[in-house]
């Protein structure tokens, strides 16, 4: 299996990764080991807590990070007494990186054109084009906008092009600390919704033989999201195949119920009933059949 599956990911479309940011300036990488690019270049931190200083400015880019959050964020909570002296040592050591012509001038560092000090903190400006998951972001949203207007298949041609852009897990490479592992949930938990958009898209677009496969292998490794066991079951029903949908809703209960004490959410119950009176789920937008009024009498 290659990595693009491992990650599930269908790379139809070649990200930006591969180029630089906007105007020939920097070029910044968060979807997968930390990246920095000047020019085609890498310039990438060396020193762990400067890249995960740089992981954190990114995440809050074009916005004040204060010092306290910075230090916080980098000693786990328990910071050393020298941690404020540290972090402008290191937020130095960043300024040479992505300017090194600014440093050499011998420019006022609280102007610094990319990583400004502003009142207890500070700002790390990045341009439109310069952040993969800025980019990845806009892409997504026009998906959104494009599977709400009924283009099912430009949509998924939206979705795609945005998950590309994950080389792997987040910020795999900044260690065990609680920094990356927090955000790197989190960025987890927005590809695992993007990936759910696209292949709703795809089932709305005529193309539920495609991901049968693909949900089986993603309710193995997601059990408890019932989203990917609502779309498999979708899926199944849109290819004729209704009763191994009811077997699928079969073991996705029990998968839950077994998890969580609950039984599944309205969602997954909605096709069940659709499918045990003989009706046929159809493929409403995000693939997902939120109401009996989203479906309608096998053969219509």
């Amino acid at each position: 299996m290659s990595t693009g599956t491992r990650y599930e990911a269908r790379r139809t479309t070649e990200g930006p990764s591969e180029g630089t940011g906007a105007s020939g300036g920097p070029c910044y990488l968060l979807l997968g080991p930390l990246e920095v690019r000047r020019s085609g270049v890498p310039c990438t931190p060396t020193p762990l807590k400067r890249r995960a200083l740089l992981a954190v400015l990114l995440l809050h880019a074009n916005r004040l990070a204060s010092a306290d959050m910075l230090i916080d964020e980098l000693w786990d909570g328990h910071p050393p007494r020298s941690a404020a002296a540290t972090l402008q040592m290191y937020v130095s050591g960043l300024r040479r990186t992505l300017d090194p012509a600014h440093g050499r001038a011998g420019g006022d560092p609280r102007r610094h054109p990319v990583l400004r000090t502003t009142g207890s903190g500070y700002v790390l400006s990045v341009e439109p084009g310069e952040l993969d998951l800025d980019l990845c972001r806009t892409l997504a949203a026009l998906g959104r906008r494009l599977l709400a207007s009924g283009d099912c298949s430009a949509a998924s041609k939206s979705f795609s092009a945005a998950l590309a852009m994950w080389r792997g897990r987040p910020l795999a490479d900044l260690g065990p600390a609680r920094l990356p592992a927090y955000y790197a949930v989190r960025l987890e938990e927005e590809r695992l919704a993007l990936l759910h958009d696209r292949i709703g898209a795809d089932i709305c677009a005529g193309r539920a033989q495609e991901v049968v496969a693909e949900l089986a292998e993603l309710c193995a490794r997601h059990p408890l999201r019932e989203g990917f066991h609502e779309q498999l079951m979708l899926a199944l029903a849109g290819t004729g195949r209704r009763a191994e949908a009811l077997d699928a809703f079969a073991r996705a209960r029990r998968v839950v119920v077994e998890g969580t004490g609950i039984e599944p959410g309205p969602g997954l119950q909605a096709v069940q009933r659709a499918l045990l009176g003989g009706l046929h789920p159809s493929a409403p937008v995000h693939g997902r059949c939120r109401s009996p009024r989203l479906l309608q009498p096998a053969g219509l």
